[in-house]
């Protein structure tokens, strides 16, 4: 492990640290990223997480691969978190340690704005664009504090509407130089030089645990394993529910309603080891790990719910499937299909307006436009029509008031959104949870990533959770669009299969 890099800095006994401390105690900013760069050419992102996270709570892996299987520049691993923002009973409520300024009760997503708000500085051109910040999810019943829906349904598995980790300490590898940039955020407050010296000291801690030697990690496994999992709904029971939906659209109520059904799998599978497949047989724009103590969430979401990035919000509609063709002809033929099904193309129109009406509410006077528009995108078990819509924000509006506007993503409601909500609480009989959620972070810098909660597992006490749905119009075909969900489960239920069977090699 190299120390890279000749900006100007302090040196500690591990190396070159930027800003030195003279520049670090002249800035005026609630949150300060002190850094060190390490050339690590032989390092994966596995690798590193499992050297400086170790398997940890408040820990994560983010990473993204485009639908061509290239991995983007980034990949992020987060160390250490201060604290973590949750919710109990309802409200918000902080585990650890959170900074001083930060809200400690209320309503747990006002609670995250302000947080937000509070810990708001510049962004660093020369960083990548995660440095530090808020990292995990909101759940799909987070937008019953935004909206008044029935509160019917079963909540057996009492998940918390937020868990949000206040990620401080990051290691970010740039596949592009073959470096690792090691982050420990500071808050200077009163006492700047004890703060600058604490982030030092926690960039010796990660480059120490760079220096040792690895565990093995090589692993024999069945790679044709396959899951049974049971599943919440009985037999015909979803498509039960795809025909009251589709009476309920016949009798005006909405336009499109998207049903869903939870599949769950009793494993002794690691949560990585998940993920480790995942990335191999699925690599997804979103691919996540977050380690929140009680539960694990192990993800390669295709979609992304919205990102905003400098003041311009991206939403990234994806609405039409067909399954991956079994040889190169299969497939070219199943993307002809599915690019001229009238069906496939209506639904994805219905829910490129709804994002663009979502833009709305946030967005300066004139801004939305559609910049891609029903184009094709293949993944491991499936392929797509995606579009994406943009905006810039109004003046006074934030990322956060972009993540509110769009809570839950069109994709996973239907239309009109509040009603196909109230709908779905009639059809489904136990809450979402995580599923059509967001999983992502907001940054210091005052940007925000996050993706869509499907192609997910939510680990917990030995079974993982995996839900899938469909968009549900007047002429779906029920057995049909039961066949789609169990399709879309499987890429992350075959991973939770395949990781079981892993053994040392």
């Amino acid at each position: 492990m190299t120390v890279a890099g000749t900006s100007p800095s302090r040196a500690s006994r591990s190396g070159v640290v930027v800003p030195d401390r003279a520049t670090f105690t002249a800035m005026r900013q609630p949150v300060v990223p002190v850094t060190r760069r390490l050339l690590a050419d032989g390092e994966t992102p596995v690798g590193l997480y499992r050297a400086l996270a170790g398997g940890g709570r408040g820990t994560f892996l983010l990473e993204s691969a485009e639908t061509g299987r290239s991995w983007s520049r980034y990949s992020f691993v987060g160390v250490r978190s201060r604290a973590t923002l949750t919710t109990r009973e309802g409200r918000a409520v902080w585990l650890g340690d959170p900074p001083p300024g930060v809200p400690r009760e209320g309503d747990v997503l006002q609670v995250l704005r302000e947080t937000v708000e509070v810990l708001r500085g510049p962004r660093d051109p020369g960083l990548p664009p995660l440095t530090g910040g808020m990292v995990g999810y909101v759940a799909y019943d987070a937008v019953r504090h935004l909206e008044r829906l029935p509160d019917d349904t079963v909540d057996d598995l009492r998940l918390p509407d937020v868990t949000m980790l206040l990620a401080t300490d990051l290691a970010v590898l740039d596949h592009h130089d073959g470096t690792v940039l090691l982050i420990a955020n500071a808050f200077p407050g009163d006492d700047p030089d004890a703060a600058y010296d604490d982030a030092v000291a926690r960039l010796d801690d990660m480059t120490a645990a760079l220096r040792r030697p690895a565990d093995a990690s090589a692993v024999t496994m069945d790679p044709d394993a396959v899951p049974r999992p049971s599943c919440n709904t009985p037999d015909g029971g979803y498509q039960d529910a795809v025909e009251r939906a589709k009476e309920y659209i016949r009798a005006g109520d909405a336009f499109q309603i998207v049903p869903s059904q939870r599949f769950e799998l009793r494993t002794s599978a690691q949560p990585l080891d998940v993920y480790r497949v995942l990335r191999t047989t699925n690599p997804s724009p979103y691919m996540y790990l977050l380690d929140l103590g009680d539960h694990h969430v192990v993800g390669s979401s295709p979609e992304a719910h919205v990102k905003v990035t400098e003041g311009t919000a991206m939403l990234h509609p994806i609405a039409g499937t067909k399954p991956r063709g079994a040889t190169p002809e299969d497939d070219a033929a199943l993307e002809q299909e599915l690019a001229t099904d009238p069906k496939e193309r209506a639904e994805h129109l219905m829910l490129v307006d709804l994002g663009r009406n979502d833009l709305g509410r946030i967005a300066a006077s004139g801004t939305v436009e559609v910049r891609q528009f029903m184009e094709v995108e293949r993944y491991s078990h499936v392929m797509h029509l995606v579009s994406t819509v943009v905006c810039d924000l109004a003046e006074g509006r934030s990322a956060f008031d972009v993540l509110a506007a769009t809570l839950p993503a069109g994709t996973l409601s239907g239309a009109p959104k509040v009603r196909a909500m109230e709908i779905i609480d009639e059809l489904e009989s136990t809450r979402r949870g995580l599923y059509g959620g967001t999983v992502g972070y907001l940054d210091f810098a005052g940007d925000l990533d996050m993706a869509i909660a499907i192609r997910t597992a939510l680990m917990r006490d030995g079974v993982a959770y995996v839900q899938a749905g469909g968009g549900i119009v007047a002429d779906s075909v029920p057995d049909v669009e039961d066949a789609e969900t169990r399709s879309k489960a499987a890429a992350v239920l075959s991973a939770v299969a395949v990781a079981e069977t892993f053994r040392p090699a």
